[in-house]
């Protein structure tokens, strides 16, 4: 069988990126046209269990691969990439003035990404991947149980 490297289906993030903003913002202007009130309060949380959602496909595919040991399509990585850009997409900075607070979040999460990467190496990669979904379902959570205050204070500054 033909392997390939996992760095090299890093460029689908990318791609999906630019493929799908233009989609995701079709999304929310049809759902403003519907007078569906989306805010930016259920963005967020949309997002964050949409991440989860990314990491549960790769739990499957760890369990697939019997955990590393069996070679897998490189589709299950690109399904990986389309459905967590899809939560990018939705986390993503929805004003200007988030900005600062958007890059602040990023670093935390580069910081954190270094301490996943240690976590990973003693972990099988399907109980790595299940630990990230569990992660994202308790931010979700959270965000879920102060969502009425998110919306208040949304609609107090305008945002």
């Amino acid at each position: 069988l033909r392997t390939a490297n996992a760095e090299l289906y890093q460029s689908w993030n990318a791609f999906f990126v630019v493929f799908m903003t233009p989609l995701i913002m079709l999304f929310f202007a049809r759902l403003l046209k519907k007078g569906v009130d989306f805010s930016t309060a259920r963005k967020i949380l949309s997002g964050m269990v949409i991440t989860g959602i990314a990491a549960l496909l790769m739990v499957v595919a760890g369990f697939t691969s019997d955990n590393g040991a069996v070679k897998v399509s490189g589709m299950w990585l690109m399904g990986f990439y389309a459905i967590i850009t899809v939560g990018e997409l939705f986390l993503s900075p929805i004003v200007g003035l988030t900005m600062g607070g958007w890059f602040f979040a990023t670093a935390v999460g580069n910081k954190f990404s270094g301490f996943l990467g240690v976590l990973q190496g003693s972990m099988s990669p399907a109980m790595f991947f299940l630990v990230i979904a569990g992660a994202a379902g308790a931010v979700a959570l959270y965000i879920l149980s102060v969502l009425p205050k998110l919306d208040a204070a949304i609609k107090k500054y305008g945002a």
